[in-house]
């Protein structure tokens, strides 16, 4: 009984010093390439593998008037990764300026919504 005990409470203990993606999830870099597309330079500096994480953005023009939101997703990213990876624009904001991050999330749900 002691033992499981003790296993209980350092599970616990793991799973606090454990930060959320959201934290520990870097995205160095958005740099737009043409009217469609743009490069997402971005690094795991999580202490563990993620299994999934949404990248919430938003396209502006150059008048910073907001044409619309994307998504993207990256699953099974292992510690210290780092990639710089070429997305395309969703339909309808072709021809931005600007990309920015809007929010980091491991919830498809919240991504999609």
């Amino acid at each position: 009984m002691k033992v499981l005990f003790l296993l209980f409470f350092a599970a616990a203990a793991y799973a606090g010093d454990k930060p959320t993606v959201s934290k520990c999830f870097q995205i160095h870099s958005l740099t737009r390439t043409d009217g469609e597309h743009y490069w997402a330079d971005w690094t795991n500096a999580c202490p563990y593998t993620i299994d999934s994480v949404y990248v919430m953005i938003a396209f502006w023009d150059k008048f910073h008037q907001r044409l619309g939101d994307g998504v993207w997703g990256l699953h099974f990213i292992t510690q210290g990764a780092h990639r710089v990876t070429r997305f395309s624009a969703p339909n309808g904001v072709g021809g931005f300026e600007f990309v920015d991050i809007r929010k980091i999330t491991t919830d498809f749900t919240e991504a999609l919504h």
